[in-house]
């Protein structure tokens, strides 16, 4: 009986220095994703400076605002038709924000082996696409007319790139 009072003893020891028996718990979370609709632009009007005369003097400039109204400078003069300023489409997420880039640097128009630049470029955009995922801007820049320029019609291409904020 002794012997049944040790074991049972050492037993219950043995058992109250282990502690409390560990448990287990199991949940589950849910993972989701949304895909965007990309941020995308397009081109509804190409910018025009118009005609315009250069004088053999000085040189001058034709700055285009994005409301399509032209002023000159220097030696540059106005001919009768009108400039227009580049006009711009942007289409992504209802109500998403974005930002517009807009060159940097000097942009090169030529007519042969005759250039001018364009810089100084800007816009008008609220940076804001509406309730449909729509919004448009206009963008208007700086044309470089130099001294005596040459006779012709100018052509150039530049980027303008938007991003999401």
């Amino acid at each position: 009986m002794l012997r049944k009072i040790v074991t049972i003893s050492a037993a219950g020891i043995a058992l109250a220095t282990l502690g409390p028996i560990a448990q287990a718990a199991t949940t589950s979370a849910t993972a989701s994703a949304t895909v965007l609709t990309p941020i995308a632009i397009s081109t509804t009007t190409n910018m025009s400076f118009g005609d315009l005369y250069a004088d053999n003097v000085s040189s001058g400039t034709v700055v285009l605002a994005v409301d399509g109204s032209r002023t000159t400078t220097g030696g540059a003069s106005l001919g009768t038709t009108p400039g227009t300023a580049a006009v711009f489409a942007v289409t992504g997420n209802v109500s998403a924000t974005y930002v517009v880039t807009l060159p940097s640097t000097d942009v090169t128009l030529t007519s042969g082996a005759n250039t001018m630049i364009v810089n100084t470029f800007s816009d008008n955009s609220l940076g804001a696409l509406d309730g449909t995922g729509n919004d448009s801007f206009n963008v208007g820049a700086t044309l470089n007319v130099g001294i005596s320029q040459a006779p012709g019609a100018y052509s150039g291409s530049f980027n303008v790139t938007v991003n999401y904020n």
